[in-house]
């Protein structure tokens, strides 16, 4: 019952962090504000929970400053990606990641894999692709660099897969066991090379004036609790099925707030990936 409750409040959190995202864009472009701010405050916040009988586990910490580093070079690279190519293409790209937590699950830590599995993680890719099928002919600026543009979409999808990897070894090595020093120090790291960037790239007077920094504010919070369930659960779960299982919730989610919060009308093919993910999660639990 617990795997299931950390479960919905991870997606939960994961399409509450998108909208937040997306609502700090409608009011603002400055980008290095948004993750400097989302960065420090879920350091701030894993800090202040860590705080009674935080232990110094220097592997943890090591991992936890890992997973920062390929964070943010994926938060870094898929803002990169969205500027030089189509949204759509480029967040299927990036979405595939799942495939490499998945591969590591089945190669290294050895996970039995059944056919019910085999045929989930078909039905998952499917739903990835239909989510965002109306979109795929959209066109692309006149002057895109397609090999700049693949290149950032192929280093986000890389870090992201890095950084659920470097999760499920955490919680291979030490199960159930420093799961918020592994975040102080991911959130840590994080804040280090974002208010790096943002001192080269944002005046003082540009900070005060950016408007909606308070949605960056509650984005750190729920992403990083979406990551923290996620890396309780790691311990909990085979990497070949929670993985999956995350992509295809947060596809429902994230469709879910679309049609709440910003009053997106569903299409064919987005209900048919609701269907394929729905069925994904199914026979990955059966």
């Amino acid at each position: 019952m617990t795997a299931y409750i950390l479960y919905l409040c991870s997606i939960a959190a994961a399409s509450i962090h998108t909208s937040l995202t997306k609502l700090f864009n409608r009011q603002s472009d400055q980008a290095a504000v948004f993750n400097a701010v989302r960065a420090c405050t879920a350091f701030a916040m894993f800090c202040l929970i860590s705080l009674p009988g935080f232990t110094w586990h220097v592997p943890t910490l090591l991992f936890g400053m890992g997973y920062g580093i390929f964070l943010s070079i994926a938060m870094y690279m898929g803002y990169l990606a969205l500027c030089l190519g189509p949204m759509a293409l480029t967040s299927m790209m990036i979405s595939f990641s799942v495939i490499f937590p998945v591969l590591w699950g089945i190669t290294v830590q050895r996970e039995p894999v059944t056919l019910l599995q085999c045929g989930a993680f078909l039905l998952l890719l499917t739903a990835l692709v239909l989510v965002n099928g109306d979109k795929l002919r959209q066109k692309s600026k006149p002057d895109t660099d397609y090999k700049k543009w693949f290149l950032c979409a192929a280093v986000t999808c890389l870090c992201n897969g890095g950084c659920s990897i470097l999760q499920k070894e955490h919680q291979t090595a030490f199960p159930a066991l420093y799961s918020r020093e592994f975040m102080a120090a991911a959130m840590g790291m994080c804040s280090v090379i974002f208010l790096c960037a943002a001192v080269r790239k944002v005046t003082p007077q540009m900070f005060v004036q950016t408007t909606g920094k308070w949605y960056a504010v509650f984005a750190g919070i729920t992403n990083s609790t979406a990551n923290f369930f996620t890396l309780i659960m790691a311990g909990m779960e085979n990497a070949s099925v929670l993985f999956p299982m995350i992509s295809a919730g947060t596809i429902f989610a994230t469709l879910l707030c679309g049609i709440l919060i910003f009053r997106e009308k569903p299409k064919p093919n987005q209900y048919a990936a609701l269907l394929a993910g729905a069925a994904s999660v199914v026979l990955l639990k059966l």
